[in-house]
């Protein structure tokens, strides 16, 4: 036992390992696939088209549907596996959706790109379909049908990041919330607020043309500024 108010040898040991999955997904997320496949179809910089963003949305405006969904796919995977190995490796979910903020983290604040990163919904995507499936159902839910309705892919992301985060504290039934622990229930909490919080402000200036009226829709005509 260490001395009281200090960390145990094994408690040392635990929080260094923690760490270090943290800072692996967040390496994992930083990779900016949407700018690499991009320069590798020969379209230029992603940045210098649409929204200036990294994402499959603008990666779709600048190279094409094929890369497009490659890029979703790609942003997707580097969520899901962090936490994936993490599962498999027996974390409990209360650290689990620590790695997912890391990964998600990692994509938002990308070190490659001078912290300028994407928007994090593809890999925030991932790592809910990791660590807990069900958690996907509600908030996809909720952005299919804003983007059927309103043909606005920010305005269905950030409802679907806020639907996230309830579906995380139940309020979506107890069907579609993980299986985390009572006593440590505060923790995933606040990993998942983060995550959200972080998706929401990251679209900060689409919810401003949302208010505005200038936002882009998907498909159909598109808003003069």
């Amino acid at each position: 036992m260490g001395r009281i108010g200090y960390p145990s040898g094994m408690e040392m040991h635990a929080i260094k390992l923690y760490a270090l999955w943290c800072f692996g997904a967040f390496l994992a997320g930083s990779i900016p696939f949407g700018l690499v496949l991009v320069r590798l179809a020969g379209k230029g910089d992603v940045r210098a088209h649409g929204s200036g963003n990294i994402g499959a949305t603008n990666v779709m405006r600048a190279g094409g549907k094929g890369l497009g969904i490659a890029t979703l796919l790609l942003d997707a995977a580097k969520g899901f596996l962090p936490v994936y190995l993490a599962k498999c490796a027996h974390f409990q979910p209360e650290f689990l959706a620590f790695v997912a903020l890391a990964a998600v983290a990692g994509h938002v604040f990308t070190p490659w790109l001078k912290f300028q990163g994407g928007k994090g919904v593809a890999t925030a995507l991932g790592a809910v379909l990791a660590y807990h499936a069900a958690m996907v159902l509600p908030a996809l839910g909720a952005f299919v049908l804003l983007l059927l309705v309103f043909r606005y892919v920010s305005l269905g992301s950030v409802v679907a990041a806020v639907v996230l985060l309830l579906t995380v504290m139940g309020f979506m039934g107890e069907w579609a919330r993980p299986p985390i622990h009572e006593g440590m229930a505060q923790w995933p909490i606040l990993a998942w607020a983060l995550l959200v919080g972080l998706v929401i402000r990251k679209h900060a200036p689409n919810i401003n043309r949302l208010v505005q009226g200038t936002e882009s829709r998907f498909w159909g005509a598109k808003k003069n500024a």
